[in-house]
């Protein structure tokens, strides 16, 4: 969680690539490139993430990593101090870019707390996860949806691997409609394989993890924004059935955007899940107590 600032150009439509970025890393001293990032928490565990084409920071106040979404052509660093700041604003100018915050609001020598005001032409008030936002401020949420006839997609439909020992499927549990068109939020679910087809998920299992800012417990999505991610998933999964969940159906606590969907990439993000929680923080929920 936390609040990230991001380097990028200040015309949307012109995006930094993962070259520039590269290049600067190499052309900086106080740089390292780096494929994963380790921290200690607080608690003394010691935490691994993946985080491509980053680079480290080593400075004598401690190492920060900036990490790079090459599908926007951004560089970010979350919950930057003011001495970091310092450091983004420099390498901006070197990739003759801008530091931005979550909310739009420009970051430069003259202002390191952003707090000038925004300037409406060239920011539409929303933040970078916000796709579906657009410049119309009375349409500020998109629509929940139950189905999507045109993908011949349903809330609850199962999607499982090929692969049939492969242990865990996606469920769809959230379609919404944004002026900018339809996604669709997936929950992965740890298959019983012992089972066929549509019972490996009514007995497989969903983790799900707190939501540090209120407190409760949802599903970690993974999303889908366009037909082309969506069919990339119909590429390496296959519908077996569908299930109907019980109302309310779980909300998502966070959504991760994976850049592919192949059983690596899903096995990657479960992992990951056990890195930030304890056992005792995650809780793991029979589908079956979920479902009609």
């Amino acid at each position: 969680m936390g609040y990230e600032l991001s380097i990028q150009r200040e015309d949307n439509q012109i995006k930094l690539t993962k070259e520039e970025w590269v290049d600067y890393v190499k052309s900086d001293p106080e740089f390292e490139q780096i494929e994963e990032f380790s921290a200690v928490l607080d608690s003394g565990e010691s935490i691994t993430v993946p985080t491509p084409n980053a680079g480290l920071w080593k400075t004598n106040k401690g190492e920060v990593p900036f990490t790079f979404d090459e599908e926007y052509g951004w560089i970010s660093v979350k919950n930057p101090d003011e001495w970091i700041i310092k450091k983004m604003i420099s390498i901006a100018q070197d990739l003759d870019s801008v530091v931005l915050g979550e909310e739009g609001e420009k970051y430069d020598e003259k202002n390191l707390l952003g707090e000038q005001p925004k300037d409406d032409s060239k920011s539409n008030g929303r933040k970078w996860w916000q796709f579906w936002k657009k410049d119309n401020p009375e349409i500020s949420y998109p629509t929940p949806l139950d189905s999507d006839v045109d993908n011949d997609l349903f809330l609850g439909d199962c999607f499982c691997s090929s692969n049939e020992d492969f242990d865990v499927g996606l469920v769809l549990f959230e379609i919404h409609q944004g002026q900018g068109g339809k996604y669709y939020s997936f929950a992965p679910v740890l298959l019983d394989i012992k089972e066929s087809s549509i019972d490996k998920f009514r007995n497989g299992q969903i983790k799900f993890q707190p939501n540090l800012g209120a407190k409760t417990h949802g599903i970690p999505a993974i999303g889908i924004m366009d037909d082309k991610e969506l069919q990339t998933l119909k590429d390496y999964y296959h519908k077996v059935g569908k299930i109907d969940f019980k109302k309310p159906i779980p909300s998502s606590t966070s959504t991760s955007y994976l850049l592919g969907f192949t059983e690596k990439h899903l096995t990657e993000f479960i992992d990951d899940l056990e890195m930030y929680f304890t056992d005792k923080e995650r809780k793991i929920i029979p589908v079956s107590k979920l479902i009609k």
